[in-house]
């Protein structure tokens, strides 16, 4: 009767233990739910004069919550980012809209890279080509 008993609690703690979320809340591991990412701002190869700005206007949501929002503005062809900053919303879902400085952005063609990163570790990424005149 001990031997059962010793067996059937063997095997309920293996049970629990394949279940990291039974003993952990899981959130450094992915679960292949990347973060919602939409850049509405700018659109696909829009051309925008130095004086106006760069606006950047982007949903992001998870069901776990966006930890990370990375923002980057590289030339094409370039090895190094003109804009690259990140920020902590630690929301479900983000109404990200902002206006960066594009004085010092000479003319030329550009990508943005937004990287969404929810607490489980998942990223998603969305680029946009954009010209500066």
């Amino acid at each position: 009767m001990k031997f059962t008993k010793l067996l059937a609690s063997v095997v309920a703690v293996v049970s629990l233990t394949a279940c990291e979320d039974v003993f952990e809340d899981g959130s450094l591991q992915p679960d292949g739910s990347k973060p919602a990412l939409t850049i509405r701002n700018p659109t696909k190869n829009q051309k925008l004069s130095k004086s106006s700005g760069l606006r950047v206007k982007l949903t992001a949501s998870d069901k776990d919550k966006v930890k990370e929002l990375q923002v980057r503005v590289r030339a094409i062809g370039g090895d190094a980012d003109h804009i690259n900053f990140t920020t902590l919303p630690d929301k479900k879902i983000l109404e990200f809209d902002t206006v960066l400085n594009a004085i010092e952005l000479p003319q030329g063609d550009y990508t943005l890279t937004i990287n969404a990163t929810d607490y489980r570790t998942n990223v998603a990424t969305e680029e946009v080509l954009f010209s500066v005149k």
